[in-house]
């Protein structure tokens, strides 16, 4: 498994997406979100990008992790667990002090205990509401 940093490329974007049943997204679209990411992770496998991750966000005291895709042939291998502990690496590594920082995902369904695992909590508990979204279609 080789891990590369910030070097995924649009078509694998596209592949790893449509792998995992969520279609084929619109290239120009993942092109800019590309671009405009703070980070991506993505892992290969005998010269295969089989996993990939990426964080947004506002590079300070918000992150997201967004698009943690991992081909399902590839799956329960540790490749999404590495992906985020290189993505969360990222976050504690930047040099800002004596701060809090946020660092958001909206989960797979039925993938919730996996980011359990690592750390994430559920929401709504006791003190944070309901995660919220809303997809704009054009």
């Amino acid at each position: 498994m080789i891990i590369y940093e910030n070097k995924l490329s649009v078509q694998e974007f596209c592949d790893l997406q449509e792998s995992v049943g969520f279609g084929r997204p619109n290239s120009k679209q993942i092109e800019i979100g590309l671009k405009n990411s703070i980070y991506t992770i993505s892992v290969e496998i005998d010269k295969k990008v089989v996993g990939m991750g990426r964080l947004v966000g506002d590079g300070a005291r918000i992150f997201y992790m967004q698009d943690i895709f991992i081909n399902p042939n590839y799956q329960r291998r540790g490749i999404g667990t590495a992906i985020v502990q290189k993505l969360l690496s990222y976050i504690e590594n930047l040099e800002i002090k004596d701060c809090n920082i946020m660092v958001g995902l909206m989960s797979a369904k039925d993938k919730e205990s996996f980011y359990k695992r690592l750390g994430f909590k559920i929401r709504p508990n006791d003190h944070q509401g309901s995660g919220m979204f809303l997809n704009i279609k054009k």
